[in-house]
């Protein structure tokens, strides 16, 4: 009897095992691969010898840009309390206000870290009013001389120049008396100014599509990034309502979250595809 008993209840395991085996949950377990550990992530490319970068440049390059966002943000509180332009004359001159709105529009410019591909790098990066607006890492200083760019591990072949005295320069001219040339912005006078008469407006245009600084492929870039900007009320107020309505086609995002420079852009340094009226005017912008 203990016997028969015994062989019924190991039958009846037998078949719930067998059963369990070939059920297609069961399959579906063997069938599941074994999750892969993930790679880790490859060390960021560094061309330079030892002791080129300096060891706290991440650090101090987050410093700078902590700085650089709050005068960002305490600037726009001071553009929003700006009382109404008012236009007069004609041709229209901001009347009382006008200089200050200008001089805030600019500083706004200034301290947009939007003002590249990885929302990073600001002019005022490399030009911080405790330097002399020039370069504000001590560090950086002491060793690469040059800044980092948003792509960080490009770097310029100089220091920065200091803001104060560049809007004194003179157009680039031969000086008889000297038998020198004077004048022109960078250290090697290449903003002349000659088409501007302002090497200061010349020297302006280079570093937000230097692919070693800014680094846009395209200067269309920066009225792109101007349409989203918290302060288009201000350049709208100063330059007219309608100056930033500039049709952007839909890959204009990630042309200018990329790098200039970069080979899926050849040689092409007007990658963004407008039509020639929107050129135009992202050009004016």
């Amino acid at each position: 009897m203990k016997r028969t008993v015994l062989l019924i209840t190991s039958a009846v395991w037998l078949l719930i095992l067998v059963a369990f085996l070939l059920s297609p949950s069961s399959a579906k377990e063997k069938e599941k691969p074994k999750e892969e550990k993930p790679e880790p992530s490859p060390t960021a490319y560094n061309p330079y010898p030892p002791g080129i970068l300096p060891a706290d440049l991440d650090s101090e390059l987050m410093r700078v840009q902590r700085e650089i966002q709050g005068i960002e943000d305490a600037t726009l509180v001071q553009a929003k309390a700006l009382p109404p332009l008012t236009f007069t004359t004609n041709p229209p001159i901001i009347h009382l206000n006008g200089y200050q709105a200008v001089e805030t529009l600019g500083k706004l410019f200034q301290y947009d870290l939007k003002m590249s591909p990885f929302e990073n790098t600001a002019c005022a990066s490399c030009h911080m009013p405790y330097a002399a607006f020039s370069g504000p890492i001590p560090s950086v200083n002491l060793t690469m001389i040059a800044y980092p760019g948003s792509f960080h591990f490009r770097a310029g072949k100089r220091t920065a120049q200091r803001y104060p005295y560049s809007p004194d320069f003179p157009v680039m001219e031969y000086d008889t008396v000297q038998a020198a040339f004077i004048g022109g912005n960078f250290w090697d006078g290449r903003a002349t100014g000659y088409i501007l008469q302002s090497p200061d407006a010349h020297q302006a245009q280079g570093p937000p599509v230097d692919t070693q600084e800014m680094a846009f492929p395209d200067t269309a870039c920066i009225a792109f990034r101007l349409q989203t900007a918290p302060y288009r009320f201000l350049f709208e107020e100063i330059f007219g309502e309608g100056s930033l309505d500039i049709k952007f086609p839909e890959d204009t995002e990630d042309i200018c979250e990329t790098p200039g420079g970069a080979a899926v852009f050849g040689t092409s340094v007007t990658p963004i595809k407008l039509n020639p009226s929107d050129r135009v005017r992202a050009t004016e912008v």
